[in-house]
């Protein structure tokens, strides 16, 4: 196998006992060392020369990243944030924290859902999920479950079976996973709604295009992430569909990332507002 195919097994990081495997000899690896086409990561572990410095980080510490940091890689919704989480490469072993900043958090697998003994870098799909059920409020991991389904990483169906297995935190989440969810913030908006009592659907098409949620008849919510900002265009329709659905009698209520994320108390008291004045009903 080419050098490239082996270090792409592990997002740009091989040991040297898979290189001679692959039937690199030692003299090839070193000379792939002193070339600069390999970097060497302590005495077992080589790596591209650039590779993502929490995948630095995470080697050097013994462990591989997971959680919301996994999840980011594989390109799942997370808060958007610069904390870096990891786990023990071999079960249960020590992590060598570095005491730098961001500081780590550093998770545990008992009972990982499946093996990880062959990635140095990053930990599964499905024992990240595991660990962002422990570690992340309610609404947000249910955003990163929704995600993983939306991507296809794995089913619904498969995450309900696994939660007859793992119960506690981890079926609480899953039981308020949705397949319709077209967003995190979605998401997260639509279990901040049901705490307060609050029923909606989700991605309903009313004048030809879907809405990001309903509330009873009439009282539209739609959420806007970080992306709109940069796509002006995109705001202009939004709010010109706004225009038309007011027209038709719809009540609609636009928010952003900072109103739902940091601004919660205030937005639900605007939403409260309006279904005291019965916005939701036709």
């Amino acid at each position: 196998m080419h050098l490239d195919g082996i270090l792409d097994l592990n997002h740009g990081f091989a040991t040297r006992a898979s290189l001679r495997a692959a039937g690199f000899s030692k003299r090839r690896i070193q000379n792939e060392l002193r070339a600069g086409r390999l970097i060497a990561h302590g005495r077992n572990i080589v790596a591209r020369p650039v590779v993502p410095s929490a995948f630095r980080r995470a080697v050097a510490m013994h462990s591989r990243i997971a959680c919301i940091t996994a999840a980011k890689t594989m390109g799942l919704w997370v808060l958007e944030t610069d904390a870096v989480h990891v786990v023990p490469r071999v079960n249960n072993s020590h992590v060598r924290r570095d005491g730098r900043f961001p500081r780590v958090t550093v998770h545990w697998s008992p009972a990982p859902i499946e093996l990880d003994s062959g990635s140095l870098v990053v930990e599964s799909g499905r024992n990240a999920l595991a660990h962002i059920a422990d570690c992340q409020p309610l609404e947000v991991a249910v955003a990163t479950f929704d995600s993983a389904v939306r991507r296809g990483l794995i089913t619904l169906d498969e995450l309900r079976r696994l939660a007859q297995l793992r119960r506690g935190r981890f079926a609480e989440v899953v039981g308020l996973v949705s397949s319709q969810s077209d967003s995190g913030l979605e998401s997260i908006t639509r279990v901040l709604l049901l705490r307060e009592g609050v029923r909606c659907r989700e991605q309903v098409v009313i004048d030809g295009h879907p809405v990001d949620l309903l509330v009873g008849d009439r009282l539209i919510i739609q959420l806007d992430g970080r992306q709109h900002l940069d796509d002006l265009d995109q705001l202009a329709r939004d709010r010109w569909q706004d225009r038309r659905l007011s027209l038709m009698g719809y009540t609609v209520l636009r928010y952003g990332y900072h109103d739902i994320v940091f601004n919660w108390g205030a937005t639900w008291a605007q939403i409260r507002a309006h279904l005291g004045q019965r916005a939701h009903l036709g």
